[in-house]
């Protein structure tokens, strides 16, 4: 009898060993997909113990928790191992999650992202340059039209730079002043602010203070050679007085045979210079001043006075006929009148003065 009940409880043990043997190994080996389990496979860690200990064998398995469960009777511990153990984790990558870990996330501010100062492209203003001034010297059988074709500029500019009136005469070894942008080269004179300059060419005070790098307008010095882009034409301004002393820069009014010059004449002064010219000659102003007479004034016949400024005045007798009045502002090379042989005169021609404090100077001294 106690055979048989011995025989059938190890039939029985058998039989719950083979069911346990089953279940456990579903739980536990997944990676050989055996049996099966209710439980959440993705939560399933598998630690490597016997490496954990080969290198202390008396080291415990670091659990920190220990919770017992039971099974059909059969007690079973189940472990929970920290994240602070360094052992080696094989996870199933087609099953089970991988494990998750505490992210530190930095916030990046700008002065982080910002690279330094020596990193950074150093990107500088475009400045204005100031346009260029070369010397060409005229070779044989060059023409004005030949150098600004190949300077890329026009006639006009050469002759504005140069001060040229006729484009047909350079000569062999001449030496041009090319600009390299459209526009005169214009020569300060003694008294000669940046502001005046800008209202005579009509061109922007600031366009040529930053044409020539000038930063105080105020300090102009004389003989300074100007870049005044744009202009067409040189309009110099002539000083006709400088410390109490004339120069020679009056314009002259005509041009023609001198027919009497200044000084003693006939037992008596002779104020002025006589140019012999025909009938209806245009006459033009020496200067840049005012009308303060036009009309008739006995031995000069039809007469002109241009007061200049300075005790400065010019006057232009003998005239057959008047293009200005009084009160009128003229520039230098405006027509004033037309010659003739008005008064006392013995012919066509023009009587020219220029007189200083009322005094009159020879005029030849001061034309240029």
């Amino acid at each position: 009898m106690w055979r048989r009940v011995i025989r059938n409880r190890g039939f029985v043990l058998l039989i719950f060993m083979i069911i346990f043997s089953f279940g456990i190994l579903g739980q536990v080996d997944t990676r050989m997909h055996i049996g099966g389990s209710d439980w959440d496979l993705n939560s399933m860690i598998y630690i490597n113990i016997d490496e954990f200990l080969m290198d202390d064998p008396n080291q415990q398995a670091p659990f920190e928790q220990q919770n017992t469960v039971s099974l059909d009777g059969i007690t079973g511990l189940v472990t929970q191992s920290q994240p602070q153990v360094a052992v080696e984790l094989e996870v199933e990558s087609e099953v089970a999650e991988p494990l998750q870990e505490t992210t530190s996330v930095a916030t990046i501010t700008k002065e982080e992202v910002t690279p330094p100062a020596s990193a950074r492209p150093q990107v500088e203003e475009k400045k204005q340059e100031k346009p260029s001034v070369f010397v060409h010297k005229v070779h044989s059988g060059e023409t004005l039209w030949d150098i600004a074709n190949a300077y890329g500029i026009t006639v006009d500019t050469i002759l504005s730079a140069n001060d040229l009136r006729d484009p047909n005469r350079i000569s062999v070894g001449q030496e041009l002043q090319i600009l390299s942008v459209k526009g005169v080269l214009h020569k300060v004179a003694t008294g000669e602010s940046l502001w005046e300059i800008a209202e005579r060419y009509k061109i922007p005070i600031d366009e040529i203070a930053q044409a020539n790098s000038i930063t105080d307008p105020s300090r102009l010095q004389p003989n300074t050679q100007l870049v005044i882009p744009g202009a067409t034409r040189l309009m110099p301004r002539d000083v006709l007085l400088v410390s109490g002393q004339l120069q020679k820069a009056f314009d002259w009014p005509t041009r023609g045979r001198i027919s009497s010059a200044f000084g003693p004449r006939w037992g008596k002064m002779h104020n002025g210079l006589d140019i012999a010219v025909p009938t209806g000659t245009p006459i033009k102003a020496a200067a840049d001043g005012r009308i303060t007479f036009a009309g008739w004034n006995g031995g000069y016949g039809i007469l002109v006075i241009v007061d200049h400024g300075n005790g400065i005045e010019t006057r232009y007798a003998h005239n057959s006929r008047l293009n200005v009045k009084v009160g009128q502002k003229v520039e230098r090379g405006q027509v004033v009148s037309y010659s003739g042989n008005t008064g006392v005169s013995t012919g066509p021609h023009l009587h020219f003065e220029i007189r200083y404090r009322n005094n009159p100077v020879n005029p030849q001294t001061y034309l240029r």
